[in-house]
């Protein structure tokens, strides 16, 4: 059984969406999966029971070019006599998108990468015995946390390897919720591991989503047509 204190934590996850982990920004414009008592491997849980597991999207690979402006210029209406191309380009409606020209004032410095997927798994811990036991420390993401609550912080943190970072449960007169508190480190997953987590991600939000229906059925529904 559950306790209330494990029951909060959960809630408090399934609102906790930072937006930036590890050191990765989310993509803030792309929906979140959030998920709790997910099974490591898809379809069978004698490789274990994640918590709670969030797929976000990230974008990876980071890397820095220059590119010609002249794209979003021209589409906002700036008239062509008001720009001037150092390659005498512009007018030809070839303006490139990636342009190493730094003497122009057309040119600029972007940012881009390639979207990628970011598994994150929360082991929730509410005490030193808790964490201390064998059961309940499938960390298979590739951001990996114990959320416990503040208050076992002081007993655990030695027992934490050095990969795993720690998310705190606080509760004070003014403020409840989560704050991280140690971080961890990335780990890379294979294609099929991600793939494999994800789906059963998917079955769990399924499975959750049955099982609302099912509890609190609108009046006069038929709870077998709201599949």
């Amino acid at each position: 059984m559950k306790t209330e204190m494990t029951k909060t934590i959960e809630r408090s996850l399934s609102h906790y969406f930072p937006a930036r982990i590890c050191g990765i920004k989310i993509n803030k414009f792309r929906d979140q999966h959030t998920a709790f008592e997910v099974p490591v491997e898809c379809g069978t849980t004698s490789a274990g029971i994640v918590d709670c597991v969030r797929v976000a999207e990230y974008f990876g690979d980071l890397e820095q070019q220059n590119v010609c402006i002249a794209h979003r210029w021209k589409k906002e209406g700036i008239r062509r006599a008001a720009l001037r191309c150092e390659r005498g380009v512009l007018d030809s409606d070839c303006a490139p998108l990636h342009c190493d020209e730094r003497r122009c004032s057309l040119n600029a410095v972007k940012t881009v990468g390639s979207p990628k997927v970011l598994v994150a798994c929360f082991e929730i811990k509410i005490t030193k015995a808790d964490l201390k036991s064998r059961n309940g420390h499938n960390f298979v993401g590739n951001l990996n946390y114990y959320v416990v609550p503040k208050e076992i912080y002081e007993d655990i943190k030695d027992l934490v390897p050095e990969d795993i970072g720690i998310i705190l449960y606080i509760t004070t007169d003014k403020f409840s919720g989560l704050r991280k508190k140690k971080e961890c480190a990335f780990h890379e997953m294979s294609d099929a591991d991600q793939k494999w987590m994800l789906l059963s991600v998917m079955k769990r939000i399924r499975a959750e989503d049955w099982k609302k229906q099912w509890d609190e059925p609108e009046k006069g529904a038929d709870p077998w047509e709201m599949s």
